[in-house]
């Protein structure tokens, strides 16, 4: 846990003394790992003791173990800049071309082409931003595409209006939702067929898709953001494309 959500979990007990201490402290993390109780009591005009009850107010054991906390807060932001983003990319792309090559998806072209409408659900806002785009170029190629809002019970309201042989495309980046697992499989046992955008191979949303369309994640830390990383969906905007022109290229040679 970072020093942080130690303070915010226990703000209220702190007084102006021991808010002005840890101003120090959070000000100065990379001296005070160097320095020793009294020497931080010193530079805060406090008493050692003082120092220490702090330490014991926001739940930790004493000054030895705020400086280990300080110094692991050191270590992962040190760490940032050592991600390969370029790398990671590229590796993101290969995964997702690898794998759409992999899929048998000519079936899923002639389905496309026969589809009256093609909905697009997405769960959340990331995903609604690609469902958007996967709408704008299904356009381009004259088909019907719904995007639809990103909440499992909207899906369900909306999940009469879909007919047979319409096809429902759901963008999800871990497909494990129940809500949402159990929805689509109610939807695709009305003959309704099912694609699944999820970045992983076994999950519950593509054991009940009828195609199943994997994508990769890059995970980038962001200067601001102590706790962990950004997830790029670098792989979905790829996998757009390919289906879109792949389609594009189906009804061309048709």
């Amino acid at each position: 846990m970072k020093l942080d959500s130690y303070i915010y979990k226990h703000f209220d007990d702190l007084n102006p003394n021991d808010k002005s201490v840890i101003s120090f402290i959070l000000n100065n993390s990379k001296k005070v790992i160097n320095m020793n109780i009294n020497e931080v009591a010193k530079a805060c005009l406090v008493s050692p003791s003082a120092v220490f009850r702090l330490t014991r107010k926001i739940g930790l054991s004493g000054f030895n173990q705020l400086k280990f906390i300080l110094a692991e807060d050191q270590e992962f932001i040190a760490s940032k800049g050592n991600t390969n983003f370029v790398k990671d990319t590229k590796n993101a792309i290969d995964y997702t071309v690898h794998q759409f090559e992999t899929t048998k998806i000519n079936n899923l072209y002639e389905k496309m082409d026969n589809a009256p409408n093609i909905y697009v659900y997405s769960t959340g806002w990331v995903q609604e931003i690609i469902a958007n785009q996967l709408q704008r170029n299904f356009f381009l190629v004259g088909k019907n595409v719904y995007a639809l809002p990103s909440a499992v019970s909207e899906l369900a309201k909306v999940s009469h209006r879909l007919k047979e042989n319409d096809i429902l495309i759901v963008v999800s980046y871990t497909g494990e939702n129940s809500e949402l697992v159990n929805t689509v499989k109610e939807i695709a046992l009305r003959g309704i067929s099912t694609i699944a955008f999820t970045p992983f191979n076994q999950n519950k949303l593509a054991g009940v898709c009828e195609f199943s369309l994997n994508y990769n994640t890059v995970e980038c830390p962001m200067p601001d953001d102590k706790e962990g990383s950004e997830i790029f969906f670098t792989g979905v905007y790829v996998l757009n494309d390919l289906l879109v022109m792949g389609y594009s290229n189906y009804v061309i040679n048709k």
